[in-house]
């Protein structure tokens, strides 16, 4: 757990390193360009320069993978096979992000491949990104029980609980015992 809260807090300050980069080095200051055919129309920002280099964003997606890769990790029990899950899953997603990136330079670069009717950055992010995370979403859902609480963490539980009871039930006999006490003595005078 320790170790992960190490990397935790690692991708954290690598996030915020290239956000404090990002605003030093002016981005999203990026504005419209005049369309080249037709001036009174703009041409989105995405055709300008956004001001940081692409390097810079794929870091981040990487960091950003990285913290959601140890925050679905932390809690689960050494052992249980849904840890071996999501990291098999969080390897398959980094690598889906790496192909991501690839095909976005690639039709930046002008190469158009049209996948299940959309250009291949659009079709990864459609149906690979967007529907990916619902995959580790439902298994932990599934075997949330499990995965976070074993037989002797619900025996602990189990415990704590029936001596709360306990106690409660005893200081509700104690204020009983207490109040009749009372009464009666009230009465007799």
């Amino acid at each position: 757990m320790t170790r992960l809260m190490a990397v935790l807090l690692a991708l954290c300050a690598i996030l915020l390193g290239l956000l404090v980069a990002a605003v030093a080095a002016g981005a999203g200051r990026a504005t419209p360009l005049p369309h080249p055919e037709y001036a009174p129309m703009l041409v989105g920002i995405d055709a300008g320069e956004l001001g940081a280099p692409a390097l810079a964003a794929y870091v981040a997606g990487i960091a950003m993978l990285g913290t959601m890769w140890v925050a679905m990790l932390i809690g689960f029990r050494h052992g249980h096979w849904i840890r071996r899950a999501v990291n098999a899953w969080m390897v398959g997603y980094v690598l889906l992000f790496v192909v991501l990136m690839w095909s976005f330079d690639a039709y930046a670069a002008g190469d158009t491949t049209i996948v299940l009717g959309f250009t291949a950055p659009t079709s990864l992010l459609v149906f690979g990104l967007t529907l990916a995370p619902w995959v580790p979403l439902i298994a932990i859902t599934w075997a949330f029980e499990d995965a976070y609480f074993g037989l002797a963490e619900q025996t602990r539980f189990d415990e704590i609980v029936a001596q709360s009871r306990e106690r409660r039930g005893a200081s509700r006999d104690a204020r009983g015992a207490l109040g009749d006490s009372g009464r009666t003595g009230g009465g007799e005078r």
